[in-house]
């Protein structure tokens, strides 16, 4: 189990395309990486295993909520988002 608590998050794996996903929604990618430095809550994906739901805080004050997925040494991959 992941102490997100104790988490440091390393980089984010920035996806070809994931702006575009992102935007369809109306969020652009740093307000999503955002969301991880600010307060958040982390639980798994009920669909696949190896990905995780934030709900989270933007600078700004938006809600979101990311589907990221965990890679290896820390690194993120944001899969997508949508405000809450």
């Amino acid at each position: 189990m992941v102490r997100w608590d104790r988490f440091l998050f390393s980089d984010f794996a920035f996806d070809e395309g994931i702006e575009e996903k992102l935007a369809r929604h109306g969020i652009r990618f740093y307000e999503a990486v955002e969301c991880f430095y600010n307060p958040f809550k982390v639980r798994r994906n009920k669909q696949f295993d190896d990905r995780f739901q934030l709900q989270g805080i933007t600078d700004a004050g938006r809600r979101l909520n990311i589907i990221f997925q965990l890679k290896p040494k820390g690194a993120i991959r944001i899969i997508t988002g949508w405000e809450i």
